[in-house]
């Protein structure tokens, strides 16, 4: 677990995205992705991805690049931190885009919506027709994970265990989507039917990582930023650095599962 004395703040808030940062970095090192499907895109339709190609390469270049700013001006990453979680959840979109359409052929699979992106994503985890190496990152939580008991303060008081943290962070995920949802139609759970609606999206609820990068993109892109205001620049780049190893282990992991993938598209 990551180490508080490195960190000056005390803002709980801070330090507890900051240890999510740091566990994702940790059990992400030397991340793989099997997929047991078989490819149905044909192998003359693979120039199609390469518009999509392009803009991984400019994401993770723009992303690689403001690391090596951070690590000479540690003042650049009290700004960078907010567009780091936001270039991520793209570059990993993007790559889960490319995956998908070498899996199914269908072209549409190269403009997905986001909506449908991440949830198609976390069945196929769900199904175990999509298996990374490290068992935690295969974990899809339903509505039940709402149950999860927790003691106020544990992930800074108590240094719980990582599988016990990574349950905290899909908690916080599952809350933030219903959160989500309700802010994106207006709904107002005093209303009966506005109720209804919200519990039967939380009876369907399925997430998994994938969730995590999407809502880090929502948090940072529109609400709740503010867990980084007036924190120290050498606070701000030990974030950006471990939220940057994270996302380039996810990164490289995507990247050799597309090549696995296009080595085994039919002849």
């Amino acid at each position: 677990m990551f180490f508080p004395a490195l960190v000056s703040s005390n803002r709980k808030d801070f330090r507890t995205h900051l240890v999510y940062a740091d566990l994702l970095a940790r059990q992400s090192a030397g991340l793989s992705a099997s997929c047991s499907l078989t490819p149905l895109l044909e192998k003359d339709k693979l120039k199609n991805i390469e518009s999509k190609t392009k803009l991984i390469e400019l994401t993770k270049k723009s992303i690689d690049d403001e690391l090596e700013i951070v690590k000479t001006v540690g003042e650049y990453s009290r700004a960078s931190i907010l567009w780091l979680p936001i270039k991520t959840y793209y570059l990993v979109y993007h790559q889960l885009c490319i995956i998908d359409y070498i899996l199914t052929g269908e072209t549409a699979s190269l403009t997905m919506l986001h909506k449908n992106c991440v949830p198609l994503f976390s069945k196929r985890l769900l199904d175990k027709v999509l298996t990374f190496s490290n068992p935690l990152f295969n974990v899809v939580c339903n509505k039940s994970i709402l149950n999860f008991k927790t003691v106020s303060g544990e992930l800074l008081r108590l240094s719980p265990s990582d599988r016990r943290t990574y349950g905290l962070i899909m908690k916080k995920v599952v809350k933030d989507k219903i959160s989500n949802k309700k802010i994106i139609e207006g709904l107002d759970e005093r209303n009966k039917d506005d109720k209804a609606k919200v519990e039967k999206f939380r009876n369907s609820l399925s997430v998994s990582i994938f969730d995590f990068f999407y809502l880090m993109r929502l948090r940072l892109n529109y609400r709740n930023s503010d867990f980084i205001d007036d924190i120290l620049a050498r606070d701000t780049k030990i974030y950006f650095q471990r939220y940057h190893k994270a996302s380039d282990n996810f990164y490289r992991c995507l990247h050799d599962l597309k090549n696995d993938l296009i080595t085994r598209i039919p002849s």
